[in-house]
């Protein structure tokens, strides 16, 4: 394979809406398309950042494609796997352990767009291609091809937390096909939290399919009261209860909570991943693992993160990726992770999977379409109309 040209934008995101640690009204994303020459001929593969982070353009221009377009010689691999793990190594030249912040999201875009070319040049759909080269697990009770799904939102939007607004994307997102609804907390006092989320369950008429996402809100005596309360309720998980690095805290709340974590989408490489299952006191078959391989130099190294957790008990039935990016959804559907996250009600480049994915009885569905499926998500192509 060798690589032929990298194309790179900084694309404006701004959304009316928050969560209890940011509001995305100036969040940006990077979309890159990158050009690769094989056997069969010329192929493009897209990639986009993940959400809740900012562009990486600096970072890719001034390190990360550089070192893609220099190569004078083709990279090869005897499997897709192969090849992407020798081009992870070109990418991370001369980078230092540690430090990986913003530049594990770099590599993690650059990779996504391979990905897309190198299953495109193999004519196969990035699900497909994992189920060969890293094999299906079995795990999540579903065939290759598909993957359980559920959708996210119940943000705040414009100082607005109405429950009712809350009630009504719950009861939309769970007509629409999806397995459950995930809404924010901790971004308003707790009554009008506690309101919104049973307004929720409410709607979806049982607790167990319902999930919240605190972004870290919950720190000290005040939170673990909070969280004491939302734990009496019976939902599905608790996302990012605490600061996801503060495994002491995170320990704590596994120890005094009924209710399943989840957490992780934090968490951007192998090594942090090994400190926060050693010392973050998660439960195998019980929480959940949520990171988000676009932010975490990408799917090369998610699957090094899947290894050091298997052999600690965990299950790729435990995994359920962060964001709801393409990328994510073939991973999940390829491989058998635990289920797919996707924003099924509020517009933009996040919302809703592709338009040839099937939606139905909490289930995805994915076709043969070659690639990621980003051309058949309208809302997101547009975005690489100038690149193209």
């Amino acid at each position: 394979m060798k690589i032929i040209s990298v194309e790179e934008r900084t694309i404006p995101l701004g959304s009316d809406t928050a969560n209890a640690a940011i509001s995305f009204q100036n969040m940006t994303a990077s979309a890159v398309v990158v050009e690769i020459e094989t056997g069969r001929g010329r192929f493009k593969g897209l990639g986009f950042s993940s959400y809740g982070r900012y562009s990486h353009g600096g970072l890719l221009r001034e390190r990360f494609i550089p070192r893609l377009i220099n190569i004078t010689s083709g990279i090869s691999g005897e499997t897709s796997i192969q090849l992407l793990a020798n081009v992870w190594d070109i990418l991370m030249t001369n980078e230092k352990e540690g430090g990986h912040g913003e530049r594990s999201g770099a590599v993690g875009v650059l990779e996504t767009a391979l990905w897309d070319a190198i299953a495109k040049s193999e004519d196969l759909p990035l699900w497909a291609l994992l189920e060969r080269d890293v094999g299906h697990s079995g795990d999540n009770g579903l065939p290759a091809g598909k993957t359980a799904i559920y959708a996210s939102g119940g943000h705040y939007r414009s100082g607005s937390s109405d429950a009712t607004e809350v009630a009504e994307e719950t009861k939309q997102s769970l007509g629409a096909g999806y397995g459950w609804f995930k809404l924010k907390v901790g971004g308003a006092t707790q009554a009008i939290d506690i309101a919104r989320l049973e307004a929720a369950v409410q709607a979806a008429e049982s607790s167990s399919l319902i999930a919240v996402d605190a972004n870290c809100a919950y720190g000290g005596e005040t939170g673990a009261t909070q969280l004491n309360e939302i734990d009496q309720i019976g939902l599905r998980w608790i996302e990012e209860p605490v600061d996801p690095l503060d495994y002491l805290a995170l320990a704590g709340c596994s120890q005094s909570l009924k209710t399943p974590i989840a957490t992780g989408e934090n968490i951007f490489s192998q090594a942090d991943s090994r400190n926060l299952l050693h010392y973050g006191g998660l439960r195998p078959g019980i929480d959940k693992l949520q990171m988000d391989f676009v932010l975490a130099y990408g799917l090369t190294e998610y699957l090094r993160m899947i290894a050091d957790a298997e052999t600690l008990g965990w299950s790729r039935r435990d995994f359920v990726p962060h964001a709801g990016h393409q990328v994510a959804l073939h991973a999940a559907a390829g491989i058998g992770l635990g289920g797919h996250e996707t924003a099924a009600v509020s517009g933009g480049p996040f919302s809703r999977v592709s338009d040839d994915t099937v939606v139905q009885d909490g289930i995805a569905s994915l076709s043969d379409t070659p690639g990621t499926g980003i051309e058949n998500k309208p809302e997101l192509f547009k975005l690489f109309q100038d690149l193209l």
